[in-house]
């Protein structure tokens, strides 16, 4: 019986992943951070367990602790927490599965109804990505009077100007601080919208902010060396130290087997040997007690030389996510700048709301999409297949389709609409 339940046991986790596998790679699926991961292993009392892949692209397993995760499919994370439990000889023969629980999620943003994140699911595109948020809307301000829509596109473009350039002078901040330079180039660029005080205050803002972390930065890593230097002092005082006692406990034991020879000549009295022999088990004790003094010390040095290397990737990684996180939020601000600049044009040219059949060739989709290398921007339609992470942005290309210059140079609108001379848009 208990052979038979042992080869049933062993067919069904056989089949088990089998059936994760093709799964897996049916889905093809690359982990990034965000996912939810639901994490079995056949047998561990711990598991199952849902985990979300942090910052770092990793998750944390009980037994295995840190196992990259990032740019993996679940059917190559399944393989590489198998491949930890042998190495580290927890289980010979582990059978794990891996599921997405829950997928990060997707953005769009532009010109539609409801623009945002949404969860994604495997399989859908950009024409799905638009019905979940609502339908493309070419304007979204109803019907408010365009002269009322332009004032506030206009007082809307020049708050996202004013966050634009504070996020490039955040980013120089940031980059000057990584080179560990005390002070950084603003970009050359203000927008017209700024006073010269502005522009002042954003630059002393993040100069004082890089001033205060580099200081802090250097106070934290000089303390950190001073300790370092002290402990390796004292490593080498305490080796010195335990370099004489050894000298002086082996000169001892010389004397010691001098009187006991001379006791066994009769020259010297039983007195005199035990004098030696307690001086000698006095120097023995100290010369114990200077080797444990000398492991406590050269562990404290390993201590502060850990300290040390940890404060430096800690601020590293710190300056990375940081900079990651502005660009991100540059280029976000910048999609949104784009967008008003694009609505503008199009109030300016059109006025009135359109619907999406009327707008057929007019829309612009591009998608930010971020691999493990690189951030790239994608050219795409409404038959692009969306990916978990991407961040859709739909606009609108007022010069196709919304209107065709004649040979006069105005502007030629559909029916009831008044011209517009496009140089409006600039004022």
């Amino acid at each position: 019986m208990a052979g038979r339940a042992l080869a049933m046991i062993g067919s069904l986790a056989i089949a088990f992943i089998l059936l994760t596998s093709a799964a897996s790679h049916a889905d093809g699926y690359a982990l990034d951070t965000g996912d939810v991961l639901r994490v079995s292993v056949v047998g561990e009392a711990t598991y199952p367990l849902e985990v979300t892949v942090d910052d770092r692209g990793s998750i944390s397993l009980p037994l295995l602790g840190d196992i990259q995760a990032r740019g993996l499919t679940t059917v190559a994370l399944s393989q590489a927490i198998r491949d930890a439990f042998r190495q580290q000889k927890l289980i010979l023969e582990p059978f794990v599965k891996v599921d997405v629980g829950q997928y990060r999620p997707f953005f769009i943003s532009g010109t539609v109804a409801r623009p945002g994140s949404y969860p994604f699911q495997p399989g859908i595109t950009v024409r799905h990505a638009l019905a979940i948020a609502g339908g493309f809307r070419a304007t979204i301000a109803g019907n408010t009077e365009p002269a009322l829509q332009i004032a506030d596109l206009r007082s809307t473009r020049s708050n996202l100007a004013i966050d634009e350039y504070r996020l490039k002078v955040r980013l120089a901040r940031l980059q000057a601080e990584s080179r560990q330079d005390t002070t950084f180039t603003a970009p050359p660029d203000p927008p017209i919208e700024f006073g010269g005080h502005l522009i002042a205050d954003i630059i002393a803002a993040e100069q004082a902010q890089l001033d205060a972390r580099l200081a802090a930065y250097r106070d934290d890593v000089s303390f950190l060396e001073a300790s370092l230097g002290r402990a390796r002092k004292q490593a080498d005082m305490v080796a010195a130290t335990r370099k004489e006692r050894e000298k002086t406990a082996s000169l001892q034991f010389d004397e010691l087997q001098s009187a006991r020879a001379l006791r066994q000549k009769g020259l010297i009295t039983n007195s005199n040997v035990e004098t030696a022999e307690r001086a000698h088990t006095s120097y023995r004790a100290e010369l114990a007690q200077t080797e444990v003094q000398q492991s406590q010390v050269q562990q404290e040095m390993l201590n502060a030389e850990s300290e040390l290397r940890k404060k430096h990737q800690t601020h590293e990684m710190d300056l990375i996510t940081q900079t990651q996180d502005t660009e991100v939020e540059l280029g976000k601000i910048q999609s949104q700048i784009r967008y008003v600049a694009d609505k503008l044009l199009f109030i300016f040219t059109y006025g009135d709301q359109r619907t999406f059949d009327d707008l057929h060739g007019s829309v612009k989709i591009s998608i930010f999409r971020r691999d493990q290398k690189a951030a790239h921007d994608i050219a795409a339609d409404e038959n692009t297949e969306v990916r978990a992470g991407d961040v859709i942005e739909v606009s609108i290309v007022a010069n196709k389709g919304f209107y065709a210059p004649d040979t006069s140079g105005t502007t030629m609108l559909p029916p009831g609409q008044a011209s517009v001379q496009p140089s409006i848009v600039g004022q």
